[in-house]
């Protein structure tokens, strides 16, 4: 499997199959995430969609200051947040028909994933958002702020707030 920049360049050399073969590379993950951050299926689908098009019209500005699934969370990440902001959602719902995964730090605890869905819904969008590209999508805490476009100190207190809100409704479950 070549590597992201390989794969750029070949783009920029007009190479349509280097394009589909980004684009098969990332769908499917693009899509989760998005479903993920409070998405219908069909709207995930639209957004997907988008952020590939998106992606494609700006390849030629893209800069390897960091990795490009990072670039292009990034531009998943805005491309949803301006849904949102479109339809002035004020929470972010989670898709129950989403249950594919249980973040690392809490399968032990919790067996059921409808739980971890029910505990993250109590979570505020920015903290719930932090724990979602951490543990189901593994990027790490400087990624993450550059996605959201918070800061790093930013990004780790969330992180912390959210896992220490998650630890305290656990524990109120019991």
């Amino acid at each position: 499997m070549q590597e992201d920049t390989q794969m750029i360049q070949q783009i920029l050399q007009g190479n349509q199959a280097a394009i589909d073969e980004l684009v098969q590379r990332y769908y499917d993950e693009i899509f989760r995430y998005i479903v993920r951050i409070g998405c219908s299926n069909e709207e995930a689908m639209d957004l997907t969609q988008e952020v590939f098009i998106i992606m494609m019209k700006s390849i030629a500005t893209y800069q390897e200051q960091g990795h490009f699934r990072a670039w292009l969370y990034k531009i998943a990440h805005n491309q949803t947040m301006n849904v949102f902001k479109k339809k002035k959602r004020e929470s972010v719902h989670f898709i129950k028909e989403e249950r594919n995964k249980v973040m690392e730090d809490f399968s032990e605890n919790v067996a059921n994933q409808a739980f971890v869905e029910d505990l993250l819904k109590q979570l505020p969008a920015k903290q719930r958002n932090v724990l979602i590209l951490k543990y189901y999508h593994g990027f790490k805490s400087k990624e993450i702020a550059k996605i959201t476009r918070s800061t790093l100190p930013a990004v780790k207190s969330r992180l912390f707030q959210a896992l220490q809100k998650l630890k305290k409704y656990i524990e109120e479950e019991k």
